[in-house]
């Protein structure tokens, strides 16, 4: 474990060392917050050589290092595989696939020590003095590893009365959104494409899909969990972010044409990430408004996370990007998987054949036929993006038989995102 000074306080310098080299200015007095890090653990351990660590005294210190090691002080070999582990516990998993791509993923974003800190944290907010303790090591040596942590996207971070908190973030949602929104190489972004669709098996239910803002052909009125608009008039704190999903397809240079920042957050999810990773903006009610009418005229899908207790996010979803929505269409009854309890219906009585509304379903839910569309009610996902166009009117939403409406998942039941109200009791 990181804080045992027996056991491996050579070889976590090392690769704290090591890992820096290649940024080292060769001035001590310009060294980076993760230098930082280095030359504390350094002189915790009392290790001696030159003021000039990153010029004359490498060699040596690296020497020296070498010598701990082979005395036995090394990382443990599998720390990857108890990372994966670990993960796999949280939100959706991280399943191990046979190419063992997942490993490689998290080699890339996690250095070994940052791996044992983050074995070390929990989903709940803690302090760094918390996990310090948990670790056995320094407060401000451990502050400083989660807030270099929490610059690669690997933390859910939150400052209150000036003290700062740290969670560990999950797969999704958690790092892969932070990541890729904040700026993601195109080596990680086919990582992350190869581990989605080479093996991937997520645990649970990510995202419901709930119909756009158009009047249901229902004699019962819209249940406010599935009314996107009543969900923005119930906020105060909202936030409008990029697209994850598209900002992966945009590094792999596929060809998307829809809207890029039309991702809503609310409450926590909206805070944290424009107060502590700076992305996104606040916006105001009318403003998430005129997001969702965007987002319907460019054909976009509205599904919301959240368990029953609150709803955490509105994402707008293009059916090329979304990683759910991709997945969807791969299967024979996309319906079953959506949580929609909508279905769309038409009157061929009033269909004219226009076609628009095949080109408009991202499911492919609708085909032409003799007199008619036919519409495939095992495909639909009851999102409505048919019925807005239809200029006959031919099709509109109706609710489902009662025996098959689903209410929001309970909060025992739902770990896809983890509800604001528990972040903020974290902190109470």
């Amino acid at each position: 474990m990181v804080g045992e000074r027996n056991n491996s306080a050579g070889s976590e310098i090392e690769i704290l060392f090591l890992s820096s080299c290649n940024k080292a200015s060769g001035d001590f007095g310009e060294h980076t917050p993760f230098q930082t890090v280095i030359v504390k653990i350094w002189l915790n351990y009392n290790l001696t050589c030159d003021t000039n660590i990153w010029g004359k005294s490498r060699l040596r210190f690296i020497k020296k290092l070498d010598h701990l090691t082979k005395k036995g002080m090394h990382m443990n070999d599998n720390i990857y595989e108890k990372l994966r582990e670990r993960i796999d516990s949280y939100s959706v998993g991280f399943s191990a696939t046979p190419s063992g791509i997942e490993i490689k993923i998290l080699q890339k974003i996690f250095n070994p020590v940052e791996a044992e800190i983050y074995l070390q944290m929990e989903r709940k907010l803690e302090t760094a003095e918390t996990i310090a303790r948990r670790v056995g090591q320094d407060t401000e040596i451990v502050g400083d590893i989660l807030r270099g942590m929490t610059a690669k996207g690997l933390t859910f971070p939150r400052t209150k009365a000036g003290v700062k908190y740290y969670a560990a973030a999950p797969f999704m949602h958690g790092f892969f959104e932070h990541i890729a929104v904040k700026g993601m190489d195109k080596e990680l972004a086919k990582m992350f494409e190869d581990y989605r669709w080479g093996g991937f098996i997520p645990k649970t239910k990510t995202l419901r899909t709930v119909p756009i803002n158009v009047s249901i052909d229902s004699h019962k009125p819209v249940m406010p969990y599935d009314d996107v608009k009543k969900i923005v008039e119930g906020k105060v704190r909202i936030g409008l972010f990029p697209c994850a999903c598209a900002a992966v397809m945009k590094v792999l240079e596929t060809k998307c044409d829809k809207p890029f920042d039309v991702c809503i957050g609310f409450d926590y999810y909206a805070e944290y990430a424009i107060e502590e990773y700076g992305v996104g903006r606040w916006i105001t009610r009318e403003e998430a408004l005129d997001v969702l009418r965007r987002s319907e005229e460019a054909g976009l899908v509205h599904q919301v996370g959240g368990d029953r207790r609150n709803v955490e996010a509105i994402c707008n979803c293009c059916s090329d990007c979304c990683g759910i929505l991709k997945a969807f269409k791969m299967l024979p009854n996309p319906a079953k998987y959506s949580g929609s309890n909508y279905i769309s219906c038409l009157d061929a009585n009033y269909c004219n054949l226009c076609e628009v509304c095949i080109d408009r379903c991202p499911m492919g839910a609708i085909a032409v036929g003799t007199d008619s569309v036919i519409i495939n009610t095992e495909r639909c996902i009851g999102c409505g993006l048919c019925t807005t166009t239809c200029p006959t009117e031919a099709i509109t939403l109706a609710m489902k038989p009662e025996d098959k409406i689903k209410l929001p998942p309970s909060p025992d039941r739902y770990t896809f995102m983890r509800s604001s109200l528990d972040y903020d009791k974290d902190v109470e």
